[in-house]
């Protein structure tokens, strides 16, 4: 259990989502914000069993090669839309969402080709075509040459922790829970603290998953423990695995509106875990 929780709180302390500023066309890097990773509510995949195996927890756990704990920062727009950013720092009467990250994954990916570059639109290229056989589908195969950038998706399970933050106070250090932590005590901040799993359920994973409370030093610390607690569970054979996809790495850049069209392409074609 040390060992779990000293890993979270060292990815608390050292994590950041520095990326580069988002453009409002693809070509104006000087207004990019939303390069980088961006978190996303977990969205169904496909399981590939390429050798036909017996799939367990560790079978499923094992096309997951990669780990990481990663960081994102966003304001929260006028219109409600979440903007990502280089940032850590508050400013007062401003809202933000603080998410951490942990995932356990495997990287799929689509290719997205420019319609009009100074206007940042774009269509993401299909995957998939309809087979002879009724109800199914084929690859299609592509060249290397085809489209114009591609887009990783981030497919496996994982743990997210999400702070929902309004700041009183400019000057706060969005980018340390410990500190936003004691900036609410001091009342520079106020909000909430939610523990949520991707991909990782069962009896004896709901019943650790604390309820949204307001964010303080001690609901920090409840959440944290839970995660180390959960994170510990992931080989349990009483534990649900259910691969989902959890995030994307955004090339591009673009306004909110070019993350909702990933999203929306990866819920009509849905990536891939293959199973060797």
């Amino acid at each position: 259990m040390k060992i779990h929780l000293s890993f979270f709180i060292a990815a608390i302390v050292f994590s950041s989502c520095n990326s580069v500023k988002i453009p409002k066309t693809l070509g104006d890097t000087s207004n990019a914000s939303s390069y980088g990773y961006h978190p996303i509510d977990p969205l169904p995949v496909w399981t590939e069993n390429l050798q036909e195996r017996e799939i367990d927890n560790g079978v499923l756990l094992g096309s997951m090669p990669d780990e990481t704990i990663r960081l994102a920062i966003a304001e929260v727009t006028s219109d409600g839309a979440l903007k990502f950013g280089s940032s850590s720092v508050g400013v007062a009467n401003h809202n933000y969402v603080v998410i951490l990250d942990y995932i356990k994954y495997s990287t799929d990916f689509f290719r997205v080709e420019f319609i009009n570059e100074e206007k940042g639109e774009f269509k993401v290229l299909p995957r998939y075509e309809k087979s002879e056989i009724e109800n199914s589908y084929d690859p299609i195969i592509r060249s290397t040459d085809d489209g114009d950038a591609v887009v990783p998706v981030y497919v496996g399970v994982g743990l997210r922790l999400t702070a929902n933050i309004m700041v009183n106070k400019t000057g706060v250090d969005l980018g340390n829970l410990f500190s936003i932590g004691a900036n609410a005590s001091s009342n520079n901040i106020a909000g909430t603290l939610t523990v949520q799993t991707l991909g990782i359920s069962g009896d004896n994973i709901s019943s650790i998953i604390p309820m949204p409370s307001e964010i303080n030093p001690t609901t920090i610390q409840n959440a944290i423990l839970a995660l180390g607690t959960i994170k510990a569970k992931l080989y349990d054979p009483n534990t649900v695995i259910t691969p989902r996809a959890v995030g994307v790495y955004n090339y591009i850049g673009g306004s909110s509106k070019t993350i909702n069209k990933f999203v929306s392409s990866i819920l009509i074609e849905r990536p891939k875990l293959s199973i060797y």
